[in-house]
C-alpha cells in the first residue's frame, strides 16, 4: 500500500496516541489513510518521488513526522498559525517536504493537497485532490536508487 516507503516498521501504538493529542488540540479528525501510513512508518525512511504537474516538476523527500524531529507536525502547524499567517493555514495541516523544505500540505476538511513554498499558501500549487490520490501519485513516482 506504499511503495514509496523504504521500510515499513510497527508504529501504531505511538503513532495512535501522538494524533489523538494532535486531533484534541487542533480540532481535526485524521483521515484512515493517515493513520494506516503513520501506523507503518516514524517518517525517517522514503523512497524520493519525483512527478509532473502542468508542466511542473515536484518531488517529495520526506514525511513530516508525528513528534520527535524538530520540523516536526506539531511545529510546523503552530509555526503556521502564527500571527504572521494568521487564518491561512486555518485548515491545511503539514504532510511532506521536498529536498528544498517547501511543504506538501492536507486539507483537514477536503482531504485536497497543496504544496507551498516558504509559507506563500496564496501562491501555492493544487497537486491533489485526495490523500488517497497523493499516497498513489507517490507510489507510482518513486526514483529508484534515491
Amino acid at each position: 500500500m506504499f511503495k514509496f516507503l523504504l521500510q515499513e516498521i510497527s508504529n501504531k501504538e505511538k503513532s495512535t496516541e501522538r494524533i489523538a493529542y494532535l486531533e484534541q488540540k487542533y480540532g481535526i479528525t485524521f483521515p484512515d489513510i493517515l493513520r494506516q501510513l503513520y501506523a507503518k512508518t516514524d517518517s525517517s525512511k522514503m523512497h524520493l518521488c519525483v512527478f509532473e504537474i502542468d508542466g511542473f516538476q515536484f518531488e517529495v523527500w520526506q514525511l513530516v513526522p508525528l513528534d520527535g524531529d524538530k520540523f516536526n507536525f506539531e511545529f510546523i502547524a503552530d509555526d503556521d498559525r502564527d500571527e504572521c499567517f494568521e487564518g491561512m493555514f486555518d485548515d491545511w495541516y503539514p504532510l511532506a517536504y521536498d529536498r528544498g523544505a517547501a511543504t506538501y500540505y492536507w486539507n483537514s476538511k477536503t482531504h485536497e493537497i497543496c504544496f507551498v513554498i516558504d509559507g506563500m499558501i496564496e501562491e501555492s500549487a493544487d497537486i491533489c485532490n485526495s490523500i488517497e490520490e497523493f499516497i498513489e501519485l507517490l507510489n507510482d513516482s518513486i526514483v529508484e536508487g534515491q
